[in-house]
């Protein structure tokens, strides 16, 4: 399982020490998992726009394969997360067409052609290579494997999707913290 997620350390601590004394332990604990949450959230859609942009799928078929998830804070606990476990997303739903050489997808957003590769429908429209390894079924060397596209607890970690996590991450937490804050005090403290 992949996870990133936002928790409140270093100079943050100096901040939320002045609210657990101006709100008291509870106001503040609450002001903060009210930050993380509404951050979470904002961090939890752009990173998932961000990874199906990256991958070249849809956002519904990479919270479908990839399992993806945000989990809140939640009481005293002052840390969110988006959490993926999926596998690989199958190269059929990558747009995949068959020609007379292979197959053609777009897995990472860039069309390209899988040679000596083909669809079969009655197998869900999965595409498939020759392997040339013997098969029990018709006792040939006639075996097939499928073929997949990129994975995206991988795809999670890296590039574009951990780039715009961390910069809506440090954009909006310590403003939404500040917010809330002087929300919950009435002004009194900013």
């Amino acid at each position: 399982m992949t996870a990133i997620t936002i928790t409140f350390q270093g100079s943050g601590l100096p901040k939320f020490e002045d609210a657990v004394a101006a709100l008291g332990s509870t106001k503040a604990t609450r002001a903060y998992r009210m930050a993380l949450n509404t951050t979470g959230k904002k961090v939890y859609t752009e990173v998932k726009r961000t990874v199906a942009k990256q991958m070249g799928a849809t956002q519904a078929r990479v919270v479908k394969y990839g399992h993806l998830r945000r989990m809140p804070a939640l009481g005293s606990n002052l840390q969110t997360s988006i959490e993926s476990s999926g596998g690989y997303i199958p190269l059929k739903d990558f747009s995949g067409r068959q020609t007379r050489k292979g197959v053609s997808a777009s897995p990472w957003g860039k069309r390209r052609l899988f040679g000596s590769t083909f669809i079969v429908a009655k197998l869900g429209g999965q595409v498939f290579r020759n392997t040339g390894k013997f098969s029990e079924k018709s006792g040939r060397n006639n075996a097939i494997e499928s073929l997949w596209g990129p994975a995206v607890p991988k795809e999670l970690v890296k590039d574009q999707s951990k780039a715009a996590f961390e910069r809506i991450a440090t954009q909006t937490l310590p403003s939404e913290a500040a917010r809330l804050i002087k929300l919950l005090t009435s002004g009194a403290m900013t």
